[in-house]
């Protein structure tokens, strides 16, 4: 491997400076875009490789990265903070390519530099403001059709989680705090919903469906990343993920649990399963543009958006199917998540887009929107028992959604499964292809 090893090493101790730092700057854009912590690994191991390194010892944080590069008898290590993550599948996507076809040779500092700095100028977010809102109108108005909450609640959903999301993207941009931004669009989708549905006629009463129009706000990325980064005990990471998911899901909670203790909502009636072709036809079309519009809102591309609606769709199906035959919520929803995990990584082979970008938006809109309505209800009732109880049945949900992500992952990446490090010995030969394609 002597005759590949970078110039810029062999130069000496300043130029092994800059390798390090650039195998740093790879791993925190990928930290930053929302990636798992055996992603950002994988990823800087494979970007030292191609700068020469001997070795590399990474360890990843939620928003840290500290990085040991070895070259013969020298080390060097570089450690980052990087500002609080994102979700930003877009980039994610990128950096993929570029550690699957660009790392794959031996590079300089200069040339994996300068495919980062193309990669940063590809524009993010990628969706405009207007088309985000509409994208969360219409994710949340689909969660609000597969929890039964109504069609015509469905269209006060889509208004209310529209106007919610451009709240918060206006907020986000002026860099307010994380939390305060989930608590003021909470409570103006949530409000709005109710206000609306007080304000205007309907045939039945909808005030239930509010909980649908605050779904958007849901950390879906972090919370199945951080137990994707937990399954392989990589704590450092997966614990504070954990813990900022249950951070914004809890600031959720309690704003609703306000709204509804004011607006005086009533108990939501419990879904009906029957197998009948409206039944279907509407989980399916309702799953498809759920999950379509969730993808938008982690800036995915529109390649990306309609392979996980497509496997979204077909996953639900599936647990709507188990449901009307009687099976337990959170094992119709572990079956379609196991789905969900091997669909996407068939389909993100062959379209080559990375498999967390299109099994987080499908298994999203699978949590049980009627029992977190009922725990928010029965919080604000004072109704302690019923209300743990509505928990535990959520908790179970997404458990077992997780679970299946994981056993999927466990059956289909060897690399994953059985913890393969980067072979540093490995004579790369590689084909570089562009970036962004």
């Amino acid at each position: 491997m002597a005759d590949n090893i970078s110039p810029a090493i062999e130069a000496g101790h300043v130029e092994f400076a800059a390798e390090a730092n650039t195998a740093l700057r790879f791993g925190m854009m990928l930290l930053s875009a929302g990636a798992s912590s055996y992603r950002v690994i994988r990823a800087v191991k494979r970007c030292a490789r191609s700068l020469g390194f001997d070795n590399a010892d990474v360890l990843v944080g939620f928003n840290t990265i500290s990085c040991t590069f070895h070259h013969g008898e020298e080390f060097r290590t570089v450690v980052a903070d990087v500002p609080l993550p994102g979700v930003n599948s877009s980039r994610i996507e990128a950096l993929e390519d570029t550690a699957h076809t660009l790392l794959q040779d031996y590079c300089t500092a200069e040339e994996v530099n300068a495919a980062l700095d193309e990669i940063e100028r590809i524009p993010t977010p990628r969706w405009s403001i207007w088309i985000a809102s509409l994208a969360a109108g219409l994710a949340c108005a689909g969660f609000a059709v597969l929890n039964q909450f109504g069609y015509e609640a469905a269209l006060y959903v889509f208004l209310s989680a529209a106007v919610g999301q451009f709240v918060r993207v206006k907020l986000h941009r002026k860099h307010f705090n994380v939390l305060g931004v989930t608590t003021v669009a909470a409570w103006v989708a949530s409000a709005l919903y109710l206000t609306t549905v007080y304000l205007l006629p309907t045939t039945t009463d909808l005030s239930p469906g509010f909980i649908a129009a605050v779904l958007f706000l849901i950390p879906g990325f972090p919370l199945f990343t951080a137990f994707l980064d937990l399954s392989r005990f990589d704590f450092t990471a997966g614990i504070p993920r954990l813990f900022f998911a249950l951070e914004c899901i809890t600031v959720i909670m309690l704003t609703v649990t306000v709204v509804t203790t004011l607006s005086g909502t009533p108990q939501a009636s419990p879904a009906t399963h029957e197998a009948s072709l409206e039944y279907f036809l509407a989980g399916g079309i309702a799953s498809f543009v759920a999950v379509g519009g969730f993808s938008i809102l982690f800036n995915s591309s529109r390649r990306m958006a309609l392979v996980a609606a497509l496997i979204g769709a077909l996953a639900n199906l599936l647990r709507l199917w188990l449901l009307t035959m009687d099976a337990r919520p959170f094992l119709a929803a572990f079956a379609a998540a196991f789905v969900i995990g091997l669909f996407g990584s068939q389909m993100g082979n062959v379209v080559s887009v990375p498999r967390v970008t299109v099994t987080v938006p499908a298994s999203v809109v699978m949590i049980p929107g009627t029992a977190i309505y009922r725990a928010v209800h029965n919080f604000a009732e004072g109704n302690t028992p019923d209300a743990l109880f509505a928990v535990a049945d959520v908790t179970l949900a997404v458990l077992f959604i997780a679970g299946g992500l994981i056993i999927a992952r466990l059956i289909t990446d060897p690399d994953w499964a059985f913890s393969h490090h980067i072979n540093f010995g490995k004579e790369l030969r590689g084909e570089i292809l562009p970036i962004n394609r």
